[in-house]
């Protein structure tokens, strides 16, 4: 077996390797190419040069992702997949790539260690609790329906002023909130990355109040309302706006189960999906 950094192999092989130990996971990975390269390099912040790749006799058979970057006030490590070839599995491969993972982010001062991880992964739980892991935060995913109420005006549109404005400015508004707990795929990082995304604020006279970053394919990456503002319509008018401009048949959000939003998604027509990750977190 040969183990080398991805960012060394042709990107033909890394894409193959993901396929092949995807190829029996219970969420299909349907992603051409491009799609793939734009998601998981660009995206999820993950580097060709943090990653290592596993071959037989010059054959693809396993992958690990790594991507670093400050995240919750580490410098922090990663892993954005770890998958083997199903003939593979439980022959030291997938140990070996996170080995030189975690080798890595040794050599490239990381604090931490991150990842997410299907709730009923029971596998990959244990080969992660084996190597010191521990569990967080859980994740938890809603999606609205294509005839919810957000196509309908709310009241928050009348009373405040609700531009499309620079990504800048929702990365600054997230800014003002460090010590608040944003997953690795929501965070500034991540929409600011994300060519499709835009954002919309809610101002009152000049005081910015609100802001929204969706993606074009309607994915939430951050909604926030200052705290003397709430329940006054404000989150609901932004969403609205969106939909309305981005021209989106419905949304779809992660958060952590934490995150008391549940009944506010609810009311609006959204319904929690059956998918659930952990977060999970190690030292170096």
């Amino acid at each position: 077996m040969d183990y080398k950094r991805c960012s060394l192999v042709d990107r033909q092989l890394v894409y193959k390797a993901f396929l092949i130990g995807f190829s029996d996971y219970s969420v299909p990975m349907k992603l051409g190419i491009d799609q793939f390269f734009e998601r998981f390099f660009s995206l999820e912040g993950n580097a060709l040069q943090d990653s290592f790749i596993a071959l037989n006799q010059d054959e693809p058979v396993g992958v690990i992702f790594g991507g670093i970057r400050r995240f919750d006030g580490y410098r922090n490590l990663r892993c954005g997949t770890l998958c083997v070839s199903p003939t593979l599995r439980g022959s030291g491969v997938g140990g070996e790539l996170f080995r030189l993972f975690l080798q890595n982010g040794r050599e490239r001062n990381c604090e931490r260690l991150s990842l997410e991880v299907l709730t009923d992964n029971v596998r990959a739980l244990r080969f992660y609790e084996k190597r010191r892991y521990r569990i967080g935060n859980k994740l938890i995913y809603f999606r609205s329906a294509p005839d919810s109420s957000l196509s309908e005006p709310s009241s928050g549109q009348s009373l405040f002023c609700l531009p499309e404005v620079d990504l800048s400015v929702g990365r600054a508004f997230r800014e003002e909130i460090p010590s608040c707990h944003i997953h690795w795929q929501n965070e500034a990082e991540s929409f600011s990355a994300d060519k499709t995304a835009r954002c919309f604020a809610a101002y009152d006279h000049e005081r910015l109040v609100g802001a929204v970053v969706v993606s074009g394919s309607g994915k939430i990456y951050f909604l926030r309302v200052l705290e003397g503002y709430r329940r006054r319509g404000i989150a609901r008018a932004l969403l609205s706006r969106s939909v309305e401009r981005i021209r989106l048949d419905r949304l779809n959000i992660s958060m952590p189960d934490s995150v008391e939003i549940s009944p506010f998604l609810e009311s609006l027509g959204f319904t929690k999906e059956p998918v659930e990750q952990y977060e999970m977190f190690r030292e170096v």
